[in-house]
């Protein structure tokens, strides 16, 4: 009984020497040259380096490591004047969690309206994006769920 088979080509002509590629079909390695243009096409370890194409699955899963590279800082985003009146106003006001809770519950009932009327509106409009549309939509899915886990929020 025989163990699964090596992708190793099995053929007479085949060339001694490994490719460093790794694919195979039907037990005969691919030719990754195949469908290229020709400005693309070369031999060279170092245009192979270039073009960001790897020769081993190791060099593959050196690519996608990417957990040494810096990542970029989001961008800090400022409250406007009205938010920042409207913090100062909560932080100076003695409010209990029952107050805290029917405020955010408010203000989340509020965006999701807000939601719900862009979606009607951009379902009315036939110059509207689809991609846009369906983004709308599931914000304001989320939101109604939000709303919905905060209303079963119980404080007592």
């Amino acid at each position: 009984m025989s163990h699964a088979s090596s992708p190793e080509p099995t053929d007479a002509n085949a060339p001694a020497q490994r490719s460093g590629r790794y694919r195979y079909c039907a037990g005969r390695p691919l030719d990754p040259s195949e469908g290229i243009h020709p400005e693309l096409n070369t031999d060279d370890a170092l245009a192979t380096e270039e073009s960001g194409v790897p020769d081993s699955p190791a060099a593959l899963i050196a690519m996608q490591d990417k957990s040494n590279a810096p990542r970029p800082e989001k961008p800090e985003r400022k409250p406007s004047a009205k938010i920042e009146q409207v913090l100062e106003l909560l932080d100076r006001l003695e409010t209990g969690a029952a107050e805290d809770l029917d405020l955010v519950q408010r203000l989340v009932r509020k965006l999701e309206n807000f939601h719900d009327h862009v979606v009607e509106e951009m379902r009315d409009d036939d110059e509207a994006s689809h991609s846009q549309l369906i983004a709308w939509s599931i914000d304001a899915d989320r939101l109604m769920r939000s709303r919905l886990l905060l209303e079963s929020v119980d404080l007592d």
